[in-house]
């Protein structure tokens, strides 16, 4: 016995001191989940204390579920495939339908924390942990960002994000074989849950190309398969709503100026109280807004780590393919772009480039080296606690009194359709079984 203790290779003090680092590990991620619950429940608490159906999540996600079952998952909507939202939808039929809204909120909000903990990770070790705590709570806190809280309609979005976040940060060590399996499996599911998988393979790419590491080789092959079958779905598939653009120059001006980069640091509900001013004056605030967020990027373009580089790239990629056929109202008949400009409207579009915007002035702020682009950048994030402020409290969906409709669809004789009003003046039909 005493041989074995004194083995080469064998130390009881490093054995504890792993086990006590694994635990400090988990209560420390377990703390960071309850604190990010906490601060997105605070900002909509009715998403989980009176949970209602969104748009997709009822009409599709949740319908085609109960109505087809499996074969949903090979149903694309919008033009491509989203089999993650409808893994979801599978996943609520396993509980009592009075709770299937709340299921998938609680799903929808497991994966926008997913983020923070990446971000905090060992995984992000080479930055500062004081910046990547301070990142993790404005993502969290992000203005204008409403139509991407708590649904699984938009969950494609925030998977992007994890997908994004797993190529930039230090692959998994060499022992790392679940780190490995866990990028392989997110990547994958992230190319057939909607087109922006597509847009991430040039990432992976460049960044295999310039490292040469097996686990980003891995990675880039994860994308391809599933990117290919959008491509194709994209191609052919007519689900897609169509829709007059009408795009012009001052209607870009308007979207990067008041959407992106106005809203970004000072809420959405700010822009929207633009709205009522000279439309000379809105115009001008437009142009400043742009030529200065334009400015932060193309300097963050020029100067920052390559991992920012490529997520510039990345965002700007995502929004001008999102402005090519964006859907901005439900109906789809009203011009897109004269709606993407209402302050609250297509937030989802602007998602990717505003936490660019973002990251770039925090990038900028952080330098060691003084000078007229860090004091600028600092100056841009101290109006970040004004859109904060006025953007935390999000809008409550309309109570359509989902517990009533639960309750006669649970009493409905089998074959007969019910239709239950959902959020935003949507409806979904149930065929009881």
């Amino acid at each position: 016995m005493a041989a074995h203790a004194t083995s080469p290779g064998f130390s009881v003090r490093a054995f504890l001191g792993r086990e006590d680092l694994r635990d400090r590990r988990v209560l420390l991620h377990t703390s960071i989940f309850l604190v990010a619950f906490v601060a997105l429940f605070l900002r909509r608490p009715d998403a989980i204390l009176n949970a209602q159906f969104y748009a997709e999540d009822g009409k599709y996600w949740f319908a085609d579920a109960h109505n087809l079952g499996w074969q949903c998952l090979f149903m694309p909507v919008g033009g491509y495939l989203n089999s993650l939202s409808r893994l979801i939808g599978l996943l609520a039929l396993l509980f009592p339908f009075a709770i299937a809204p709340l299921v998938m909120n609680l799903c929808a909000i497991f994966f926008q924390i997913l983020p923070v903990h990446i971000l905090l990770s060992k995984r992000f070790d080479w930055i500062q942990w004081d910046l990547r705590l301070f990142s993790g709570g404005l993502y969290l806190a992000l203005p204008n960002s409403y139509e991407l809280h708590a649904n699984t309609t938009n969950i494609q979005w925030h998977l992007a994000l994890i997908g994004c976040m797993l190529l930039l940060s230090s692959p998994p060590s060499g022992s790392g074989w679940r780190a490995r399996l866990f990028d392989v499996t997110v990547l994958a599911v992230l190319s057939i849950d909607g087109p922006l998988g597509i847009l991430l393979i040039p990432m992976a790419a460049a960044l295999w190309w310039t490292r040469r590491e097996t686990p980003l080789k891995f990675s880039l092959l994860a994308l391809v398969p599933g990117s290919v079958l959008q491509l194709l779905i994209v191609a052919l598939s007519h689900s897609r709503r169509p829709a007059p653009n009408g795009e012009t120059l001052s209607g870009l001006i308007g979207i990067l100026g008041l959407q992106v980069f106005f809203s970004s640091l000072l809420g959405s509900k700010t822009a929207l109280g633009l709205m009522v001013v000279d439309d000379r004056l809105l115009y001008l605030i437009e142009i400043v807004a742009t030529l200065l967020g334009l400015s932060v990027l193309i300097y963050a373009l020029r100067k920052a780590p390559l991992q920012l580089k490529l997520f510039i790239c990345f965002s700007v990629s995502v929004l001008a393919v999102a402005l090519l056929r964006p859907l901005a109202t439900t109906d789809g008949m009203r011009v897109q772009w004269v709606m993407l400009q209402t302050p609250g409207i297509g937030t989802r579009y602007y998602f990717f480039p505003m936490v660019a915007f973002l990251a770039s002035l925090i990038w900028m702020a952080s330098g060691s080296r003084g000078g007229l682009p860090r004091y600028a950048a600092i100056t841009l994030l101290l109006l970040l606690p004004i859109g904060i402020c006025r953007d935390w409290a999000y809008p409550r969906f309309i109570d359509l009194n989902f517990p009533r409709y639960a309750a006669e669809f649970q009493r409905a004789a089998p074959g007969r359709t019910v239709r239950i009003p959902i959020n935003p003046d949507w409806q979904m039909q149930l065929t009881k079984r």
